[in-house]
């Protein structure tokens, strides 16, 4: 057979047209098998979870799908099922690929049964300088090192906000351990969901990571996805999600890739969103969303709602005569610095009509400022957080407060612990992360009922606020915050005139 010279202008063409039609898909290196199901582990599927699965019937579900691999994520209540969540895996052959933190029971029974799970954790960080930082929160892993390497496993440092969810920091204190202390079982798993501000330099983040990396977590990306409500999102909704998927191919990285659900839908649903969100992505993705080409079973674009946006402040009627009038709105305030000095704790009380959105209790500085805070309720949850990107990131009691009932609410931060109080329940207590790299606000400022910078608001009341110096508990009695002789601020909202609350 005899094939006809092409002249130059049509192969010219046919290249471009050629060239077009792959620059549309997200090229993956065929032999890699970086996406493969078999290289994916289902993580965030055990509290997150809308129908509660039993240990059984969380395996059953992921052989399902043909993953192989879980990382497991756990609360106290979930202790009790550790065994049984061993037993369930080894029926249905899925691999106990990860452990999050550490817990003496767990660190039993993979002992017993002879597993060797990588356990992530976050840093901890003392010190003012970097060098200090780095050291301290390096030798600060070398026990949990120590003790997970005789039974041959290895320690993933788990970015969470804060210093020690900067790529850099978490590289630099890799390479101490391993210069310094010979370590060899240390690594890194990085999550997308927790880095929306590493998006714009993704590509030499993961570069810096690659020689550290154990397993790396997927999330749909926005460019500023976290500041406008989408911070976790199904893969190929988000608008940059072909690029990572690209980048990520074109790294080399060829370890674990994971899948998440974090949020309250099903989680069954969420990560067969996320196999065929990706699906879509590696076979036509072109960076648009995959809403209108996917079936998505936990996810409506048309019915997602926008963040609440601050209204104007009024006083409306708080939960009694007793309490006067409570704020609806957003109010901003002149701040200071001792708002965000540690120790401090917050009074308030709140009632609160949707989880549709994010509600914004109240915030200090803006979130570009390592010394902003916020006490807030997450979209699609409506549970309680405390965010700190200065010390440690996002800190979610898990419950739910966004029912149309007041709530008393206090909340306490020190060197030590943050913890939250709902109705005189303790509901919530963890470590405070490590201090990071203080980067100051430009003016120093105090709202309530929104973000300081106007981005976010809040649909419901907010009263009896007050924020003192020190860990506080509730106080037994049902009755308006007195101001004590370490308050630092104090408003009932019942004089708002133009906006502005008396401050006694």
């Amino acid at each position: 057979m005899q094939y006809k010279r092409l002249n130059a202008p049509t192969l010219f063409l046919l290249l471009i047209v050629f060239g077009y039609s792959r620059a549309s898909l997200v090229h993956t290196k065929a032999d890699d098998g970086v996406f493969e199901k078999t290289n994916l582990a289902a993580w965030c599927i055990v509290p997150f979870d809308a129908k509660q699965r039993s240990p059984e019937a969380r395996a059953e579900m992921v052989a399902k799908m043909g993953i192989q691999k879980i990382a497991y994520d756990w609360r106290q209540e979930h202790v009790a099922e550790f065994e049984r969540e061993i037993l369930a895996y080894q029926k249905y052959g899925i691999e106990f690929f990860a452990f999050w933190g550490m817990h003496d029971d767990a660190f039993r029974l993979f002992e017993k049964y002879k597993l060797h799970p990588q356990f992530w954790v976050m840093l901890s960080a003392q010190g003012d300088s970097q060098s200090e930082k780095i050291k301290t929160s390096a030798e600060a892993l070398l026990p949990i090192l120590k003790k997970v390497k005789s039974i041959g496993c290895k320690v993933g440092i788990y970015n969470h906000g804060g210093w020690g969810g900067e790529p850099e920091n978490m590289v630099a204190v890799c390479e101490y351990l391993k210069t310094n202390h010979s370590s060899d079982n240390v690594g890194i798993v990085y999550n997308l969901h927790h880095g929306h501000g590493h998006l714009g330099r993704l590509s030499k983040v993961i570069e810096s990571m690659k020689p550290h990396l154990l397993c790396l977590n997927l999330n749909g990306m926005d460019t500023d996805g976290e500041a406008k409500g989408r911070k976790i999102l199904p893969l190929g909704i988000g608008t940059e999600d072909a690029k990572v998927l690209q980048i990520l191919s074109s790294s080399g990285y060829n370890g674990p890739i994971g899948i998440l659900n974090h949020t309250d839908a099903d989680a069954e649903g969420r990560l067969l969103d996320n196999l065929d969100g990706l699906r879509w992505l590696l076979s036509k993705g072109n960076g648009a969303s995959a809403s209108e080409s996917v079936n998505y079973r936990t996810w409506n674009e048309s019915k997602t709602k926008l963040p609440s946006t601050p209204t104007p402040a009024y006083g409306v009627p708080s939960l009694s005569d007793e309490f006067g009038k409570a704020l609806s709105g957003g109010l901003l305030l002149e701040g200071k610095e001792e708002y965000h000095t540690l120790p401090f704790t917050l009074n308030c009380r709140v009632k609160l009509n949707s989880k549709n959105t994010f509600n914004i209790l109240a915030a200090c500085n803006p979130k570009s400022a390592s010394t902003h805070w916020e006490l807030y309720t997450h979209a699609g949850r409506g549970t309680l957080a405390l965010y700190l990107p200065g010390r440690g990131g996002d800190y979610d009691s898990m419950v739910n407060i966004c029912d149309n009932q007041w709530h008393s609410l206090v909340t306490s931060v020190d060197d030590r612990l943050v913890t939250m109080w709902i109705d005189g329940k303790n509901v919530f207590e963890k470590p405070t992360g490590p201090a990071a790299t203080i980067r100051h606000a430009n003016v120093e400022s105090l709202a309530f009922g929104r973000l300081v910078e106007g981005t976010l608001g809040c649909d419901g009341l907010l009263d009896d606020v007050r924020l003192s110096r020190g860990v506080m508990k509730p106080s037994p009695e049902n009755a308006p915050c007195l101001r004590l002789e370490n308050t630092l601020f104090l408003s009932d909202f019942n004089d708002l005139s133009s906006a502005v609350p008396v401050v006694k």
